[in-house]
């Protein structure tokens, strides 16, 4: 950016009930895709191919070009007309400087996850220097990138997940990536990791994306499972048992309470914040009846408690 600068964001102050966060949002920039490219140019095409373009995604849409400071005030102004507290980027890219710099210019208005490939023996090490750079915990790809959680190379990074206090969010299900691997879809997968790491909050993205009943049954058996409301749950439409918004919510809450429900839209930076997601899922929690203290745990207190959003 060119020019004077325009001011820093003040610190976010806690939220307070009748407050939303959106606990899955996402941050693409050209500069992240630039950093990607310049550490290391035989990188995946598709980055190299958006930084060229300037274009991203299924629908090929526009990427910002802002640095991480304009991006965490551009980002900020879009929540609030949106009428969202705080929000939680869900990372992609792993060790991105520019997400280290867009959190800490963000001041707590958006926190993030980092990314990593958990059965890397650098993994625990990479988790403890993100958790000290100001990450709330990581975001896992299983479907998208070909591996499984239970698999004994992992636990080290559970382990120091344990330690650190970090909340780990995982992608199962259905993809939107053409790449991803069907095989390692299933949340039953987690089983094992959630039992033998019951202090780890394990937030599944989506409802499962398309694996509810998978879900519901691990939350029954481990109670640090939780699910995330997040995106357009269009996997209903490939799902035999023709659920609607509201009944998926109405099985989730009942199955496993209201304080294992994260609202989520997954929201990007390529598109408008995802105002209808937040409204269609506000009058489903409306129309289902929920009491205020139950409501306020989905929208917000759940998220600021498991990902420490007001800390």
């Amino acid at each position: 950016m060119s020019g004077p600068q325009a001011p820093g964001l003040d610190i976010a102050a806690p939220t307070r009930p009748g407050d939303v966060i959106d606990a899955h949002v996402h941050l693409f920039a050209l500069p992240m895709f630039r950093e990607v490219i310049d550490r290391d140019p035989a990188a995946d095409p598709k980055w190299r191919r958006a930084l060229e373009e300037g274009r991203f995604g299924r629908r090929q849409e526009k990427v910002p070009d802002l640095d991480a400071a304009a991006m965490a005030q551009w980002y900020v102004a879009r929540l609030s007309d949106a009428g969202v507290a705080k929000a939680l980027v869900v990372s992609v890219l792993e060790d991105s400087q520019y997400t280290r710099d867009f959190i800490a210019s963000a001041r707590g208005h958006i926190a993030a996850l980092c990314n990593m490939d958990p059965r890397s023996p650098h993994a625990p090490t990479l988790l403890e220097r993100e958790m000290a750079a100001g990450f709330k915990g990581v975001k896992l790809y299983p479907s998208n990138r070909a591996y499984r959680l239970s698999d004994p190379a992992c636990r080290p990074l559970f382990d120091k997940a344990s330690e650190l206090g970090a909340a780990i969010t995982v992608h199962y299900g259905v993809t939107v990536d053409p790449t991803g691997d069907l095989r390692y879809a299933d949340p039953t997968d987690l089983s094992p990791v959630a039992r033998d790491h019951p202090d780890v909050t394990f937030v599944i993205a989506h409802f499962g994306a398309g694996y509810l009943h998978e879900v519901l049954r691990l939350g029954y058996q481990c109670k640090n499972v939780c699910v995330d409301t997040s995106g357009t749950n269009n996997w209903r439409d490939y799902d035999p048992h023709g659920y609607t918004l509201s009944e998926i919510f109405d099985r989730a809450l009942t199955a496993l309470g209201p304080e294992r429900v994260l609202f989520g839209t997954d929201s990007g930076t390529t598109a408008p914040y995802r105002k209808w997601i937040k409204f269609q899922q506000m009058r489903t929690l409306e129309e289902l009846g929920l009491s205020a203290r139950d409501k306020d745990l989905v929208l917000r207190g759940n998220a600021a408690r498991i990902f420490r959003m007001d800390e």
